[in-house]
């Protein structure tokens, strides 16, 4: 991903942000193509015009018939490459969504390059997400046990208050690491 870096335009700075390289050929490409299906559109109407002797009305129908063609198969092609790949990620985003964290999203051979990268970080999001989720649920799991063990001292009257003190200062020990893990 292109990073945005200041140019400084007299006495402002500014920013300037590059918009995906790759996307902006992909558009171009079929901006190209389209102009070039209608130039064979108007190169057979000129041979149609000529060797057959078809007549405008006819042409311009066959023109905008046959542009309208291009045009469509261009679109749903392009929509195909770039559409497909998010709906396919976002039903495996529902999946993660459910609970599954164990779930990571998968990539095809040839999706887009904006597409693996955005991949890529949902994939490294998911992973530090559920790390962190094990890591609460030990913590829980710990405090739970702890404040247990405190509460049946208490209870028992089996209590000295510095063996209180050190573990409450145990379990704020660990919340603590665990707050600056994450």
């Amino acid at each position: 991903m292109d990073k945005p870096f200041p140019i400084k335009t007299g006495k402002k700075t500014r920013q300037n942000y590059f918009v995906a390289r790759e996307l902006q050929i992909t558009i171009a490409l079929l901006v190209v193509l389209a102009l070039l299906g209608g130039t064979f559109l108007q190169s057979v109407s000129a041979a149609l015009n000529s060797y057959l002797g078809f007549t405008t009305p006819s042409l311009t129908i066959f023109l905008v018939i046959g542009y309208i063609a291009i045009v469509a198969f261009l679109a749903i092609f392009f929509a195909h490459r770039f559409v497909g790949p998010f709906k396919r990620l976002e039903y495996e985003m529902k999946t993660v969504a459910n609970g599954e964290l164990d779930k990571r999203l998968t990539i095809r051979t040839k999706d887009d390059l904006h597409v693996r990268n955005f991949v890529a970080y949902v994939n490294e999001f998911i992973e530090n997400f559920e790390n962190m989720s094990k890591d609460y649920s030990k913590l829980h799991s710990a405090l739970s046990i702890q404040m247990s063990d405190l509460i049946k001292r208490l209870e028992k009257g089996q209590y000295n208050p510095e063996d209180v003190k050190e573990s409450i200062k145990t379990l704020q020990k660990q919340i603590h690491e665990l707050r600056e893990k994450w």
